[in-house]
């Protein structure tokens, strides 16, 4: 299993795969583009950005699911506190850290195309409590569902240590390194989606990359109400991609390479103050960040067809810089009613130096946002909620240099309403209605970036479980959405990739069997159609590029068995084996099949 398949369960998420083996997860929020997470902001631990920022919010990475504690999506999240690309929502990685009771364990699973997962990890604490570790390995391998040039292998390894000195210090350590090797079977032709999903038609493409990542926090509690926080992060990414350039013509067509090594480095400092105001409750964040990349990219054009040598023909290196500062309000005015103000301000200088061509350009941009969320408890069962924010995007770094026009960042405003309820001990149930306005919109068209634009997205959200009988949970979500552009000559059509309807619904039963607990969860997922372009091409084009990308319906299930130290379990994705895709991209070829039916099973112990 993989992030995505996580994600399922929420309302609203629109999940693909782009290579059909959750290397490249990508994630979009209420309508909102999910190309290699490029338009939601990824984070770990509720602070890190996953990736580079305004250049890439999450292209190349995603942590192992065997290292992660959970996945939350945070809906209607406020950008004056998140910051850009949080517009639709934001996805927190919770990482695993120290455990009461310390253990050390090993899990194997096998499944079909020779997938194997590996992983070992120890957790633990010491000086009663006051440091808590955990260390995880993590290996993913197979053949691919491809028939031919979709192997891989990813390697993991995370580290989280949290050290208490005295009552008022308290340190965080994280590491994180991670390597991929992967054989890269690219897009088909409509034709040849048609007559066979699983063949490869590229014999030579291959991607290797490797990251470090690494963060250190320290948190200084002055007295019972006020704490500084203050974080430093940083990670460098080398990838490298050879392909057969398929698109050029037969005299032109050669083997060539994307080169890019990404050092990311930043700071967070946060300050809390909990006290009273005017005798309630209120709860004040304000804090600063810093945080600057650089994306060198080279360009080869290969030899030989499947040999990492050649010619250069582009070298650049495309610098961003980031300064914000914002504040955000937790005042309850009531015991009943809080309200929650935040505004936050953004800095970012562009930089773009290009050797080869001996050219240099520079760009500016800023923002400033704000937020007003109102929170109304009318019991323990029953919450209400409304909120709204203006919300922005920066550009990415080559969206920034290509765009026509003045350099402007994505804007909208936002407004949500809710209701969380849970009535009695066996239903509970959430519903949010929402708006996102976007005033200035960046699309492409033609290859080109227009800048400049509106589009609408709204939409209604449901999920719940009940609990009939002891042991038994039965759940379900679901998304009603449309999102149009609403200028130029697409006006009225829908968003590419913005589903009307989305939804999940599953069982999940656990009892006891023998001296054992077995847990059991069936669930299926389903996707409406989704066009892959603004003029909403319903036929597929010859090349794949363009066309409807037609609906879907995903049965799964998981079993586990947990007796003493050992555990069970078997998955089991697509049990139905249908054949689909989500994805159509010139780059890469066209359509860009999903995974068949995937089987795993395996076995864990802990010491």
């Amino acid at each position: 299993p993989a992030v995505g398949d996580a994600v399922r369960f929420m309302p609203g998420v629109n999940y693909i795969d782009e290579d059909g083996r959750g290397l490249r997860p990508g994630i979009g929020l209420r309508g909102i583009e999910p190309n290699r997470n490029s338009n939601t902001l990824v984070v770990i631990d509720g602070k890190i950005p996953i990736g580079q920022s305004y250049s890439d919010m999450g292209g190349y990475y995603m942590m192992p699911v065997g290292a992660i504690e959970s996945v939350e999506v945070i809906k209607g999240a406020s950008p004056a506190l998140y910051g850009s690309g949080s517009i639709g929502g934001v996805v927190n990685i919770i990482t695993k850290k120290g455990a009461a009771r310390p253990y050390t364990g090993i899990n194997l699973q096998y499944g079909n195309h020779n997938a194997l997962n590996i992983g070992v990890e120890t957790v633990g604490n010491t000086n009663e409590g006051a440091m808590n570790y955990y260390a995880g390995f993590h290996r993913r391998q197979g053949d691919g569902f491809r028939k031919s040039r979709s192997r891989y292998n990813v390697n993991d390894l995370t580290a989280n240590v949290t050290a208490k000195v005295g009552d008022k210090n308290e340190w965080r350590f994280f590491l994180n390194g991670f390597t991929e090797y992967s054989e890269t079977p690219g897009g088909l032709s409509q034709a040849q989606w048609e007559q066979d999903p699983e063949q490869s038609v590229n014999p030579h493409d291959f991607f290797e990359a490797r990251r470090f990542s690494t963060a250190i926090s320290y948190k200084r509690s002055f007295d019972e109400t006020n704490s500084l926080t203050t974080s430093v992060y940083g990670s460098y990414l080398k990838r490298d991609w050879w392909l057969d350039n398929r698109n050029a013509t037969a005299s032109k067509r050669k083997f060539i390479a994307a080169l890019r090594d990404i050092p990311t480095v930043g700071l967070f400092s946060d300050y809390e103050r909990t006290n009273t105001l005017f005798d309630k409750e209120n709860k004040l964040l304000a804090g600063i960040r810093l945080h600057t990349d650089v994306t060198h990219e080279v360009s080869v054009a290969g030899d030989e067809m499947g040999k990492k040598a050649g010619k250069t023909t582009a070298n650049s290196a495309n610098t961003v810089a980031v300064v914000e500062g914002y504040v955000f309000d937790e005042f309850h005015i009531t015991d009943k009613l809080n309200i929650n103000p935040g505004v936050r301000y953004t800095f970012v200088n562009y930089d773009k130096e290009d050797y080869y061509k001996n050219s240099w350009d520079n760009r500016n941009e800023d923002a400033f946002v704000y937020s007003l969320g109102l929170f109304y408890k009318f019991s323990e069962q029953y919450r209400a909620y409304a909120t709204y924010s203006k919300g922005y995007k920066m550009p990415q770094i080559r969206s920034a240099f290509e765009t026509n026009g003045d350099l402007d960042a994505e804007t909208s405003d936002n407004y949500e309403i809710g209701l969380r309820t849970r009535p009695t001990q066996w239903l509970e149930v959430e519903l949010a209605a929402y708006i996102l306005d976007f005033n200035h919109k960046i699309f492409r068209e033609s290859g080109l970036l227009n800048n400049g634009g509106k589009a609408l997205h709204r939409g209604i959200e449901v999920s719940g479980a009940i609990y009939p009988v002891e042991g038994l949970k039965l759940y379900g979500s679901g998304a009603i959405q449309r999102a149009t552009i609403e200028y130029g000559m697409n006006k009225g059509n829908r968003v590419p990739y913005a589903p009307r309807y989305t939804a999940t619904a599953g069982a999940k039963y656990q009892c006891g069997v023998g001296e054992g607990t077995l847990t059991t969860n069936v669930y299926g997922n389903f996707v409406s159609s989704q066009f892959s372009d603004l003029a909403n091409t319903f036929e597929g084009s010859a090349n794949g590029n363009v066309g409807l990308i037609p609906k879907f319906f995903l049965l799964n299930a998981t079993a586990s068995y947990s007796y003493k130290q050992w555990n069970f379990n078997l998955n089991a994705l697509n049990l139905l084996n249908r054949k689909y895709f989500t994805t159509r991209h010139n780059a890469w070829g066209g359509i860009m099949p999903a995974a068949t039916i995937s089987v795993l099973g395996g076995v864990g112990y802990q010491f």
